[in-house]
Formats: structure tokens, sequence, C-alpha cells
């Protein structure tokens, strides 16, 4: 694939896919052995993507992601991103707050010669989202909390 068309592809799973939500989106771009090994849901291929947005989005149903930067490759694009959504839903154990929180992170799409996402490595900093809605202390006052 070129590189463009990757980077299209890559568009396509946040704007369209998570931030619409378009779920039937997955069935045009993921490949139906997609099953990333971290990613723990009883499901693989376009349903397990499509589980994995449907419960983001009980948490945070408002939930949009914009693309900061993104890099094509042969089979493969980077992805730089900032999501951000209120939390309205239950979730980790710990009860809605209704607040609205920020993050980054950044995205590795495989893509085969198909045009279909194969895998997926991904990273954020899920503490800070917990911060961020006031469920845990920010990270340099948690010392105090533990002593």
């Amino acid at each position: 694939m070129s590189n463009e068309k990757n980077e299209a592809i890559g568009r396509r799973w946040y704007e369209e896919m998570w931030s619409k939500p378009d779920l039937n989106l997955a069935d045009e771009i993921v490949d139906m052995d997609y099953n990333p090994d971290w990613v723990h849901i009883d499901a693989v291929g376009p349903a397990q993507i499509k589980n994995e947005i449907k419960y983001f989005r009980s948490i945070f149903p408002d939930l949009k992601y914009e693309i900061v930067e993104i890099n094509g490759q042969d089979d493969k694009v980077w992805i730089r991103y900032r999501g951000k959504g209120t939390q309205v839903g239950k979730a980790w154990g710990f009860e809605p707050t209704g607040k609205e929180v920020e993050f980054e992170g950044a995205t590795i799409l495989y893509i085969n010669s198909e045009g279909k996402i194969t895998d997926r490595w991904g990273a954020f900093c899920f503490y800070d989202i917990l911060a961020g809605l006031d469920l845990v202390p920010p990270l340099w006052d948690l010392s105090k909390k533990l002593e």
C-alpha cells in the first residue's frame, strides 16, 4: 500500500470509526484475523474492535479523537492523537464523574496489501486519564497518599 493510502486508513480509523462512531467501517478496514495480543476481548477481527469501541463509548459517549501527527509507511501508519471525552459511564470500578478528560497517545496500525488492518500497537497514559477524572491523585502526589 502507498503511504498516502495508509494515512487515509489511519484517518478513517480515528476520525470516522472511533469519533463518529461508524462501527460498520470496521468491516471494511479491519482484517478478519485482527487480534492484538494486548487487547483482552473475546472477539477477533472487526467484531473485536467494534466491541472495544462500544465499551469505551459506554464510558465516554462523546469521545472524539484529533490526529496530531500521521506518517504512512509501506505496511503501517503511525498516528499521534489527542482524545477527549466526558465520563458518564461506570468503568474500571469507578462510578461516573461527569468530568471531561483529555489525553494523548500514539498508535501504529499494521496494514496488509489488501488495505486491511492486521494488528495494532498503542500507548497512552491510562493513569493520566484517571487523574484527569480526579479518580486518583496526580502522579507527583501519589507518594503522599501511600505514606
